[in-house]
């Protein structure tokens, strides 16, 4: 009996097993065509479908001839043992371009990768224009060796190869094309300015989530059962259809992640929350697979992980590990620029937005972008001052100096309590003239936005810096004075 006991515990262990398998290929298929293949598939099967066009177009002028050898152009193309010979050049000189180019395009990308972060793979793969360049170059070479399998005595396609060859040369004009936009690609403004692009359309794809949840709950905690996860992952999707269906007035559902978030084993991912005496269990079992959990974030849908992407190659190329301000300096403006476009336009920045949430929804969802976005100017200042770069420094005050009477009131409390720590660390920076100038700038903005305590906390500090000027220093003694 035990033995038995045993054997199904095996068995059950192994078709968990599987079933984790198949759903990560699922998974990584999924993603694989959401981040590359879509595009160059789509573009392969068109390449098929224009084979099988040429196919009958050159059938249909053999019939036309009456099955005759009819000459067209001057007789070009009309050599059986030509084509061949023509059609075999093209495609294995499309597949060996294209495999030397590959090769010697990813080592370009490995050196921008190298001078920023591995997130430059990830953009090189997402852009369009490049899936669209490496599936023609893949279509072309399967449309040449379809047309040249299809040459018999009986079928001569003149129509094909002579479509072959002009396909050829607008391929290898491409091909100029991939490898100039490739090295134009690994320039830091392109990959900043890419990412942040992608930021902004992750927001607009989220906001029919944040327009059918709420906020804040209504119902008290501690009135339902709690949904723990089951497998690790980031939370990547939220399947608030499934959930609507199965919600009544008297239940909500609150979710205890945001889109981003990593969810270990057995961590609370919902909250279910009730009048009732009791919640059937297939609404539990219901919430947890809606709240999808994946190995890797999506940055389509995800724009904090667009931030955390700025903020990365941002304090790489900060820190003294790069050493490098120009491309930190550029994050800092795009992510000024990104919080200056939400506090227009999106209603949790504070802006009157049609995209309200939904008063009567049944799920909550807590939106954690604002405080995102703030902890990556925080983080930015910081390395700053591990890398004495006080230009990044003046750029983060001077962000804050010029947004900062536009931040609602929640937002203003984050950036003052970010401002107030920021200056433990003001004394590893000389008082440049740049410096000085971005915290006069940020002392008038806070003073106009009511906050002449913080404001007379960062002139206190600027002042203590300013009595180092003309005296002989080290960072740790800067700020001691004489």
């Amino acid at each position: 009996m035990a033995d038995d006991d045993e054997d199904k515990l095996i068995r059950a262990g192994a078709i968990a097993n599987a079933v984790e398998a198949l759903r990560l290929v699922i998974e990584t298929t999924r993603r694989a065509f959401v981040e590359f293949l879509t595009i160059p598939t789509l573009v392969i099967a068109g390449f098929l479908l224009l084979a099988l066009l040429t196919f009958v177009l050159d059938e249909n002028r053999i019939a036309a001839s009456g099955g005759t050898a009819r000459q067209m152009w001057g007789g070009l193309f009309s050599d059986a043992q030509a084509a061949r010979n023509f059609l075999g050049v093209i495609a294995s000189s499309i597949i060996t371009v294209t495999s030397i180019t590959l090769s010697l395009l990813l080592i370009a990308v490995q050196q921008g990768a190298a001078s920023l972060t591995s997130l430059v793979f990830d953009q090189f793969l997402r852009r369009r224009t490049n899936q669209l360049y490496f599936g023609f170059f893949i279509g072309l070479a399967l449309y040449a060796l379809i047309v040249l399998a299809s040459i018999n005595p009986a079928h001569q396609p003149i129509y094909g190869v002579a479509l072959a060859g002009l396909l050829t040369v607008v391929a290898l004009y491409m091909l100029i094309l991939l490898i100039y936009t490739t090295i134009n690609q690994m320039r830091p403004v392109v990959i900043i300015k890419s990412i942040h692009d992608h930021a902004l359309l992750a927001r607009d794809r989220q906001l029919d989530l944040l327009r059918d949840t709420r906020r804040l709950p209504r119902l008290p905690a501690g009135t339902g059962p709690r949904v723990t996860s089951k497998r690790s992952g980031f939370m990547t999707r939220l399947d608030l259809v499934a959930i609507d269906k199965a919600v009544t007035d008297d239940i909500e559902v609150v979710i205890l992640a945001s889109i981003g978030d990593y969810m270990a084993f057995g961590d609370p991912i919902a909250e279910i929350r009730t009048i009732r005496a009791s919640v059937a269990p297939s609404l539990t079992t219901l919430v947890e697979k809606a709240v999808i959990l994946e190995e890797q974030r999506d940055l389509d849908t995800d724009p904090a992980f667009g931030i955390e992407q700025l903020v990365t190659i941002g304090w790489t190329s900060i820190s003294t590990a790069k050493s490098n301000p120009d491309p930190g300096l550029l994050t800092i403006w795009n992510l000024r620029d990104l919080l200056a476009r939400w506090l227009s336009a999106d209603a949790a920045f504070g802006a009157a937005s049609p995209n309200a949430p939904d008063p009567a929804a049944g799920v909550v969802y807590v939106d954690n972008l604002p405080e995102r976005l703030m902890q990556a100017f925080e983080s930015l200042v910081v390395v700053a001052s591990e890398s004495m770069q006080h230009q990044s420094a003046a750029q983060v005050y001077r962000a804050f100096a010029s947004l900062f009477p536009r931040l609602p009131p929640a937002l203003q409390q984050q950036a003052d309590d970010l401002l107030q720590r920021s200056l433990s660390g003001l004394g590893d920076h000389i008082l440049t003239s740049e410096l000085e100038t971005s915290l006069s700038v940020l002392i008038d903005a806070l003073t106009i936005s009511g906050r002449s305590q913080s404001a007379g906390t960062v002139e206190m500090a600027r002042n203590k810096l300013a009595e180092s000027n003309g005296l002989l220093n080290s960072r740790s003694t800067r700020t001691m004075g004489s």
